[in-house]
């Protein structure tokens, strides 16, 4: 790893050594910094332009320089490869690491999939002292988990494979949150799939498809209005009661 980071360096040394040369000899073959720069920095990168005139192009030095940025792109190219590959490769190590942690859980809540409910659940279940695994559907949402110092593992959600990768067999419940109640429906079979006798709390954002969701096996199907509007009375009914009190007193 050591060399391999040596190696980047150098590269960019290079890169950096041909581009300062090509920008001089630009210069000086009457070109003025200003459009040599932009001259080289675009030629270094393959890209069409028009900026020197034909007549500063004749000058040998020109030319020199022309050929010095023609080095500088495929070497800029091996550069942005291993940073590619770099960083791919640093994706599937974290990965094998969050999953070997999620191997050694216990009695855990799986979340599906990631959004601005479960952001909220999650808060709530880290405050409650208990652990979560999350499954999150692309690479985006994934690397948003990881940075928020999160568990969770990446996948189709109607796949079997997913759940058994999230650790169903130990986890001791599913939380399908999805604002399509479809996907929620569709998350709880698979899940029941995985492992039949595992507990599935639903939300379900339409009170017509409560019943659906039950029916897809959800243990508990929770309406989000209700319960929104339920919490929004008991805070009122707190501050109103707070504010009698205060009165009274």
């Amino acid at each position: 790893m050591a060399n391999q980071k040596r190696a980047q360096y150098t590269l960019i040394t290079i890169v950096l050594l041909l581009f300062i040369a090509s920008f001089l000899m630009s210069v000086v073959a009457g070109i003025s910094p200003q459009k040599a720069l932009i001259d080289n920095s675009l030629d270094s990168l393959q890209v069409g332009y028009n900026i020197v005139q034909f007549t500063a192009a004749e000058n040998p030095l020109f030319l020199v320089s022309r050929l010095l940025n023609a080095a500088i792109f495929p070497i800029l190219t091996v550069i942005l490869a291993v940073w590619f590959f770099d960083f791919i490769s640093s994706i599937n190590l974290r990965e094998g690491l969050v999953i070997s942690r999620i191997k050694k859980l216990k009695n855990y809540v799986i979340v599906v999939p990631y959004n601005s409910f479960a952001k909220s659940l999650l808060q709530e279940l880290k405050n409650s002292g208990m652990n979560a695994v999350i499954i999150a559907e692309n690479k985006n949402e994934l690397l948003h988990l990881y940075k928020e110092s999160h568990l969770a593992v990446m996948g189709d959600l109607r796949s079997v494979e997913t759940f058994e990768l999230a650790g169903i067999d130990r986890a001791r419940c599913v939380v399908a949150c999805s604002k399509d109640d479809v996907q929620n429906a569709l998350v709880t079979i698979t899940a029941k799939t995985a492992r039949p006798n595992i507990e599935v709390f639903a939300r379900a954002n339409k009170e017509e498809n409560v019943e659906r969701l039950d029916k897809s096996g959800a243990y508990r199907t929770i309406l989000v209005e209700s319960t929104a509007g339920k919490e929004i009375g008991e805070e009122i009914a707190k501050r109103v009661l707070s504010k009698a009190g205060l009165k009274n007193a």
